[in-house]
């Protein structure tokens, strides 16, 4: 599951545009640093329209296009990729409801016992990180929204959790937001790079806390 995420100070709209390949104008979004990325955030999200990527503003869990409330939405942050084809929320938004989101990285929980330590998870290599969602336009409701794609865990990664989002490069966006779903869908396979995880205070843990100082390396 991913469940939090965050944007750092090194984000700009340049950031943005070089790994999404954006070529639309910039979104009414300051780009501000966001240390905690919780679901019902707004944050900028890339899609393809017409013959480019653009980013638009959207909120971290997805409320359905049929959908009459958005009570489902928080239950809805991630899509597991095993099962799009299956669910009725996400099936049919393979075709052309496809989005990227950049993020400096995303936090995970590890359980021991009664216990839970956090770890804030970023590339190896420290280039952003580019996640493989889905959005929908709830005209009923006048929301935008998105979902993570989630995949089963790296053996690397497995003793954290057994889930991680989709990773994508950058030479794969153009073809996630706007190739054949058939091209698109060996994109969820888990992600085969390298991954740095290191623990971090378990403040991160509630989310009104929201400063820099949640990513320092806990000793």
């Amino acid at each position: 599951m991913c469940g939090r995420k965050y944007a750092s100070e090194e984000l700009t709209w340049a950031e943005y545009r070089e790994a999404l390949d954006i070529t639309g104008t910039p979104p009414n979004t300051n780009f501000q640093p966001n240390y905690n990325i919780a679901p019902t955030h707004v944050m900028p999200v890339a899609v393809h329209e017409s013959t480019q990527h653009v980013l638009r503003p959207m909120m971290w869990g997805l409320v359905p296009t049929w959908a009459k409330d958005a009570t489902r939405s928080y239950n809805m942050i991630n899509a597991r990729a095993e099962t799009l084809e299956e669910k009725p929320s996400f099936k049919n938004l393979l075709k052309s409801c496809r989005c990227a989101v950049l993020v400096s990285g995303f936090y995970e929980w590890k359980r021991d016992g009664k216990t839970k330590q956090a770890y804030r998870i970023e590339r190896a290599d420290g280039e952003p990180m580019i996640l493989a969602g889905l959005w929908a336009e709830n005209g009923y409701l006048e929301t935008t929204t998105y979902s993570i794609i989630t995949t089963n865990a790296t053996p690397a990664f497995g003793p954290i959790h057994n889930r991680l989002p989709a990773i994508l490069e950058r030479d794969q966006v153009a073809t996630w937001l706007h190739g054949q779903w058939s091209h698109a869908k060996s994109m969820t396979e888990p992600y085969s790079g390298d991954l740095d995880v290191k623990p971090v205070g378990n403040a991160v843990g509630n989310v009104r806390n929201n400063y820099a100082e949640l990513l320092e390396v806990k000793n």
